[in-house]
């Protein structure tokens, strides 16, 4: 695909001088991020040894958990993402820097901000909670995926929803790619790779003159390289034709979302991209 990027605007001008980018560098990618640094655990988090669990916490959390993972796999059906918050909200007053508690409060809050019904407000809300709780886990277990990928997720809702100009301004960008980049390498398969599949939207997301076309693709079919069924990024590849001006390509990608059984790798997500293309074909054909 050959990438039609758009003619820079008075904003996107004053973008590129705030961040000191020359005005004629289309295309590019910013300035290399900040090496990955292990965030400090958040405000009441222990820096040292974890806070001392309640009698009879570890068999009452590991039921919690298992109660929060089993509403986690339906977690768009009526009334199962409550079961998830009700399940981890107990479990974390029983042990509040169990890294297994708090990895999931911040999967939690990224999938509850990805919603693409709420509000921005809301986004850039819950996406803030979901970093937060995504750095406690990666200061918990540095060696862990889990912490390092929702944090970054996090950063990236919350960024949506004060929009990416800002973001940008107030200097997110290392915040998300640090966290992204150090989660990619301990497992980048985390969520049939969907480190690949955020790659592809950071580059799309971007404005003029960071957006890249051919990276977003590049990171899109990565991910479908190995996890050949991923929605997600198929959508979102479709989206990136649509912007580029290649709908017959684009409308082929949604065809093929929205001809898929739920079910592959991760039913609700398979489900919440399909409403994703919907969306997608309906402004296709508009």
């Amino acid at each position: 695909m050959t990438p039609r990027p758009p003619p820079p605007t008075l904003a996107t001008l004053a973008l590129a001088l705030a961040l000191g980018i020359p005005s004629g560098a289309r295309g590019q990618g910013g300035p290399a991020p900040e090496a990955p640094v292990a965030p400090a655990p958040a405000a009441g988090a222990s820096s040292s040894e974890p806070a001392p669990a309640a009698p009879g916490a570890p068999e009452a959390v590991a039921r919690l958990l298992a109660s929060s993972d089993a509403a986690y796999l339906r977690r768009d059906e009526p009334g199962q993402i409550a079961i998830v918050k009700s399940s981890l909200d107990q479990a974390e007053k029983l042990a509040p820097d169990d890294f297994e508690v708090v990895w999931r409060l911040s999967r939690y809050y990224f999938w509850t901000a990805d919603d693409p019904r709420i509000t921005n407000e809301e986004k850039s809300r819950l996406g803030k909670l979901g970093w937060d709780y995504g750095d406690r886990a990666a200061a918990l277990r540095p060696e862990r995926v889990e912490g390092w990928f929702y944090g970054a997720s996090g950063v990236g809702q919350h960024s949506l929803g004060i929009s990416v100009v800002t973001a940008l301004f107030q200097g997110m960008e290392s915040k998300f790619t640090d966290r992204l980049k150090k989660g990619q390498s301990i497992d980048p398969s985390l969520n049939g790779y969907a480190a690949d599949v955020s790659w592809g939207r950071y580059w799309y997301e971007l404005p003029w003159p960071k957006y890249d076309a051919q990276k977003s693709e590049k990171a899109y079919r990565v991910a479908l390289r190995h996890n050949p069924a991923n929605l997600r990024a198929k959508a979102y590849l479709a989206e990136l034709f649509m912007k580029e001006d290649y709908p017959k390509e684009a409308q082929k990608l949604l065809e093929e979302v929205l001809a898929a059984k739920p079910g592959a790798y991760d039913a609700p997500e398979e489900r919440r991209s399909q409403e994703i293309a919907r969306a997608l074909i309906a402004k296709l054909k508009s």
